[in-house]
């Protein structure tokens, strides 16, 4: 099987959407804490931008394919694993 150039750029664009989701998920994370600490400057900050970047990862989450959702879960439980 030969890989032809419209399937390197349709992998590539399914590896940037993951990746991307991993971003936004890594930003929601950090808005929680920043919420959590709720006496830092930035609290105000991650509250009013927590909802924007729910809006973005689920906007990307449903323009997903399968094998990306299945590629995003597992990049997400390897993160989101606790540590032993």
């Amino acid at each position: 099987m030969s890989i032809t150039r419209s399937d390197v750029g349709t992998t590539t664009q399914a590896s940037a959407r993951v990746a991307r989701a991993l971003e936004i998920h890594r930003s929601v994370v950090a808005c929680h804490e920043h919420i959590a600490r709720g006496s830092c400057v930035h609290s105000l900050t991650a509250a009013l931008m927590l909802p924007c970047y729910k809006a973005e990862f689920r906007t990307l989450a449903l323009a997903m394919t399968s094998q990306e959702e299945r590629e995003l879960r597992y990049a997400l439980d390897s993160v989101c694993e606790p540590a032993a």
